[in-house]
């Protein structure tokens, strides 16, 4: 997966505000916070980012791209289904913006060699803070937030978040498990 596929999802995004930040963000991942800037040595450029160390899920160079991009696909899919079967409606402009996002700052978490960095605080709590930062709504804020699921410090209490939560752990179990048995995916 490259970039252009990530910026493929985020044009679904129907609210223009949203998509614009979503794809500025996607493009230059700039920390605004200036304490933060010294993490900027350390930043992997997004397209060669490990998902996570060897202990995590994608732990190879553009892991992180793959795994977003998958995440996003399953989201997707699952609000059509339950759209589809349940006729309710499902913010798919926040989920989709939402499940692009929700690894991001594991560019700053994660070396070029994919080992932990220095970093004190976790990619979901550092996203979280840069979107409060560049004005993101809150249920996206939350979405992301939760995305650890019911036992992480913010439990999903929306349906988009509970679909995220379900999504990242059916993508990152199943790519471990992949690995587990040798399978040659890539």
């Amino acid at each position: 997966m490259k970039m252009k596929n990530l910026i493929e999802l985020a044009n679904l995004i129907e609210d223009e505000n949203l998509r614009k930040k979503t794809v500025e963000l996607l493009k230059k991942i700039k920390i605004t916070n200036k304490d933060f800037e010294k993490y900027e040595k350390e930043r992997t450029k997004l397209e060669e980012a490990f998902g996570g160390s060897s202990e995590f899920h994608h732990p190879y160079k553009g892991g992180l791209v793959d795994h977003t991009y998958a995440v996003t696909k399953i989201c997707i899919e699952i609000a059509n289904i339950l759209e589809n079967v349940y006729k309710v409606k499902i913010n798919k402009d926040y989920l989709i913006s939402a499940s692009l996002l929700h690894d991001l700052m594991k560019i700053f978490t994660f070396k070029k060699d994919g080992s932990m960095s220095n970093v004190k605080i976790d990619h979901g709590t550092w996203m979280c803070c840069e979107l409060y930062a560049r004005g993101f709504p809150e249920e996206i804020i939350h979405i992301i937030a939760s995305h650890f699921g019911p036992n992480g410090p913010t439990a999903p209490q929306t349906t988009e978040a509970l679909i995220l939560f379900y999504a990242d752990s059916l993508d990152s179990t199943i790519e471990t498990f992949w690995r587990s048995i040798g399978l040659n995916y890539e």
